[in-house]
């Protein structure tokens, strides 16, 4: 059976200016890559230009009362790029909102024992702050709506009580220069409010959910495609959540360094490299097998969200799709988790930036 060992944080991710390597349990005080010499070339540039290439992002998915969705931050230095989409899983229907950040210091901060993202416009005020001496972590949403779209408000809170939660820092693809990612997964609690033009007020009484949390450092290549999944729920009445990748940014030794992981009953269980395909189109059943025997999914896809962005010298196409996984999974200690209708999310995308 696949295995990869999970290490003690290593108290810096960039030591002697070269990136350290490996999968480390829990989180780190701070989510930091800059200072790696000659990411690029061969030759060693001023520092400051390394760091420019940098590129970060903040993903919160939750599933709460009968939603499903993501809020995702993007960082590329100088602007900053946020969406919430959202879908009701019993109707399907699509629920989306975003927009484009001017220059600011940082979008995605680098701590992570407490901080706050937040998109501060009237008409879309998001924030996602964490506090680990409070034990707290909150998502406040307050969304304008239009003639085609309701007004939202949203209130998620969890606590850091139980969390499972990972970090890997990975070569991107080669040993030069790397990508960091740290995550967790947590139980929430929360309520949403949707409220059309007409006055008609949906509001959810406040139930408990699941959510997962993903924030990602990356030295950049400057054309990235890949395909994400990400699951959150319960199997056998056990939490589950999992992320599942393959990126052109992937290391050159994807056996033993990859950001595959499965959150199941609270126990962290590292995933091998997986092929994934949608052979009949992008709209079509996935499959998302490996070849150690630990992974065997179908994702089948209800709604897609097409997001394309031109802004400056960023150029990308992201599918946001919701769907339900089938299949299964084994953890590190031999367990199979089966599940025919786990509530999901699959991102393909391309990036030129």
């Amino acid at each position: 059976m696949y295995t990869r060992e999970i290490l003690s944080q290593p108290g810096a991710f960039v030591k002697d200016r070269k990136p350290v390597f490996g999968t480390f349990a829990g989180h780190p005080s701070r989510l930091d890559i800059r200072g790696v010499e000659r990411a690029y070339f061969n030759f060693p540039l001023p520092l400051i230009l390394n760091n420019i290439r940098i590129k970060s992002r903040l993903s919160f998915y939750f599933s709460c009362c009968e939603y499903i969705g993501q809020i995702g931050f993007y960082d590329a230095k100088v602007f900053g790029f946020v969406e919430v989409v959202f879908w009701n899983k019993e109707t399907g229907q699509k629920f989306v909102y975003k927009s484009f950040m001017g220059p600011r210091k940082r979008f995605v901060p680098h701590s992570l024992e407490k901080a706050a993202t937040a998109c501060y416009k009237k008409r879309r005020y998001i924030r996602i702050s964490y506090d680990r001496s409070r034990n707290r972590l909150a998502v406040v949403m307050r969304l304008k709506g239009d003639s085609v779209r309701p007004s939202v408000k949203a209130v998620l809170f969890s606590d850091f009580g139980g969390t499972a939660e990972i970090t890997s820092v990975l070569p991107s693809p080669t040993m030069r220069r790397c990508s960091a990612r740290y995550n967790a997964a947590f139980r929430l609690r929360g309520a949403i409010t949707l409220e059309s033009r007409d006055g008609t007020v949906k509001k959810s009484e406040e139930t408990e959910g699941i959510s997962f949390f993903d924030m990602n450092r990356t030295y950049m290549k400057f054309r990235s495609h890949g395909k994400i999944i990400t699951a959150f729920g319960t199997a056998g009445g056990k939490p589950v959540a999992f992320r599942i990748a393959t990126i052109s940014q992937d290391a050159v030794n994807a056996e033993k360094y990859n950001g595959n992981i499965m959150f199941y009953d609270g126990k962290v269980t590292p995933l091998p490299p997986v092929l994934i395909t949608h052979p009949y189109g992008i709209n079509e059943t996935w499959v998302i097998q490996d070849t150690e025997g630990m992974v065997d999914l179908t994702f089948l896809p209800v709604s897609d969200n097409i997001n394309k962005v031109s802004i400056m010298v960023l150029r990308t196409v992201y599918h946001t799709i919701y769907g339900n996984f089938e299949g299964t999974l084994l953890t590190s200690e031999g367990t199979k988790v089966s599940f025919k209708a786990l509530s999901g999310i699959a991102q393909n995308y391309i990036i030129r930036l």
